[in-house]
């Protein structure tokens, strides 16, 4: 395997410390935090989240995005070759 350049390294590790970060780290903070989760008169729960669901959604994706981008520019780099013979 060869090794990485500091681009490529940038995309992987920043795309995964992102999804990581959105789901574990954040995930983490909630149950840490102990955010609240207070029943309405109805019997629902109301979820009050301590980071909004939205930020959470946000640093996911760019995790995400990341990821795509360093998988597209791969490709269009050095496309696969056809090892079909």
């Amino acid at each position: 395997m060869t090794e990485f350049t500091t681009t490529e390294r940038l995309a992987l590790y920043g795309g995964g410390l992102l999804l990581l970060l959105g789901t574990v780290g954040i995930g983490l903070l909630e149950i840490v935090a102990g955010a609240p989760h207070p029943v309405s008169g109805e019997g629902q729960i109301v979820h009050e989240a301590l980071v909004p669901i939205s930020v959470r959604s946000y640093i996911i994706l760019l995790g995400l995005l990341l990821w795509g981008a360093y998988a597209a520019i791969s490709v269009v780099r050095s496309p696969p070759t056809d090892t079909s013979a």
